[in-house]
């Protein structure tokens, strides 16, 4: 059982999050030197935003691309990875502070378990067969659920893998709609209702926001495809419970 420190509060520090600059919507970022979070505020209607060209890094020595073979909505993403020989830490030997910073690898039950240890609403794409899962909370309002393809990886800073973040926004369905009136910019609404949006310049980072909840969900993969599949789909994202 994961032992909860006294002291309950967040360490700063993320291990995987998508790269964007000055984007329409709500931001993570990715330093490649200690893989920190920077917390913006959330959009407004009014604003009006240039965005900035970016690219996102995806080169390791250590551990090759994520590839994603195939995404079925409703069941699951398929990974394949080269090996790492990293050792995994797990819950069962944490501290909930070091779960909560993304430091830990966690099997589906013990990531359900630590989010509503948390009592915050937090969005997955579900389950993957054989895959581990990171989870991390910098600062309130934000928490990034991270897929570890054969529960590899938990060390790797590089934007290799599937990243589900989830935003505190208030009126967030209008503000991620009116995100497509910036150039580059791409929105439409999906099959659950929801608004989607994306730029052109960083296809890998979509944006959803469903009616009357104010939750921002980012979706990030170093495959763009996936991510606006993933993003697209019926089903495909949910509440981790």
């Amino acid at each position: 059982m994961m032992k909860k420190e006294k002291d309950t509060s967040m360490e700063s520090e993320a291990t995987q999050k998508p790269v964007r600059e000055k984007p329409k919507v709500r931001v993570t970022t990715v330093d490649s030197l200690d893989a920190s979070v920077t917390p913006r505020k959330p959009l407004k209607k009014s604003e009006v935003v240039t965005p900035t060209s970016t690219k996102t890094t995806f080169g390791s020595s250590k551990v090759a691309i994520l590839m994603i073979v195939a995404f079925l909505a409703g069941s699951g993403l398929t990974f394949a990875v080269t090996a790492n020989s990293e050792p995994v830490v797990t819950a069962s030997t944490s501290t909930f502070s070091d779960v909560t910073a993304g430091k830990v690898a966690l099997s589906e039950k013990e990531l359900i378990s630590a989010v509503a240890e948390l009592g915050v609403d937090v969005y997955w794409a579900g389950p993957v067969d054989g895959a581990k899962y990171t989870l991390s909370v910098p600062v309130e309002g934000q928490a990034y659920v991270r897929y570890l393809p054969n529960g590899e990886g938990i060390n790797d800073t590089a934007a290799n893998y599937v990243v589900i973040a989830t935003y505190v926004t208030p009126d967030a369905f209008a503000s991620t709609q009116a995100a497509g009136n910036q150039t580059n910019g791409v929105t439409f609404i999906n099959a659950q209702g929801a608004a989607v949006f994306y730029s052109k310049e960083t296809p890998t980072n979509v944006y959803v926001a469903y009616p009357n909840i104010d939750f921002q969900i980012e979706v990030f993969s170093p495959i763009a495809r996936t991510a606006l599949d993933i993003a697209s789909k019926q089903g495909a994202l949910r509440l981790v419970k």
